[in-house]
């Protein structure tokens, strides 16, 4: 039921966010002593709902979809969609470093390009500086303001992108058992005036939340029925005693 329970709340915060540009959904993982006992999804194809077997030591962990979600046009000069494989680096006012997919940038007071939430966008030279004048950020990440080059978006990528934790708005850290490297200039690709959507697929979350949520139900009738057989077997055991 722990699992069950698990599994739908990280759907249901799946489902909530199919609309967040960027957001990368979690895979729920059930292992039994160390060994999975479910696929996440086949080769190429989506998560589904696990068919779990009986087992009195199953875990549950989980894991970002690093998968890309489709891209849209929106017509800002600072948004941009990153084609290839890595995220775009932004830091916090106390000078962490977080990974987003989520090109929705802005420009603060200082003419400094921001997320949403106010993290500074880093260039491979630190923030990126644009102040005033017309925005261009080409295809290489290079940021161009009226036609002078400003720096270039910092993309980079992990041995396992998978292990990234989610922080909220689109945000991911990385463990420490994961370290960020550079992605080459030559293998960035960005396009500016799009963003790229969620990688969750509404209908299969919706679909296996349901099936969570059945499963939770039949559990716990289960467990309802072992309680009052339990509850009979002790009361009739104090009748023959008596």
């Amino acid at each position: 039921m722990q699992i069950e329970q698990a599994r739908i709340d990280v759907l249901a915060n799946n489902l909530a966010n199919v609309a967040t540009s960027g957001f990368r959904q979690v895979l729920t993982r059930v292992t039994e002593e160390g060994a999975t006992t479910a696929a996440d999804a086949p080769p190429g194809g989506r998560p589904s709902a696990f068919d779990l077997r009986a087992s009195r030591d199953l875990n549950v962990s989980h894991a970002t979809d690093t998968r890309s979600g489709d891209i849209s046009a929106t017509g800002r000069n600072s948004d941009v969609a990153l084609l290839s494989r890595g995220f775009f680096v932004v830091q916090d006012p106390e000078g962490g470093e977080f990974y987003t997919r989520d090109g929705s940038f802005y420009l603060d007071d200082n003419g400094r390009l921001v997320t949403a939430g106010g993290q500074q966008v880093l260039g491979t030279g630190g923030p990126v500086e644009v102040g005033g004048g017309t925005l261009e950020i080409q295809n290489d990440g290079v940021v161009l303001v009226d036609g002078a080059a400003r720096g270039r978006l910092r993309v980079v990528d992990f041995g396992d992108p998978s292990l990234l934790l989610h922080r909220g708005d689109s945000l991911l850290a990385a463990p420490a058992d994961q370290t960020a490297t550079d992605v080459p200039a030559t293998e960035v690709s960005v396009l500016q005036g799009h963003l790229e959507g969620s990688n969750v697929d509404a209908v299969r979350t919706l679909v296996d939340m349901i099936a969570a949520q059945r499963a939770f139900e039949v559990q716990s009738k289960m467990l309802q029925a072992a309680d009052e057989s339990l509850q009979k077997s002790v009361n009739n055991l104090s009748a023959v005693r008596g």
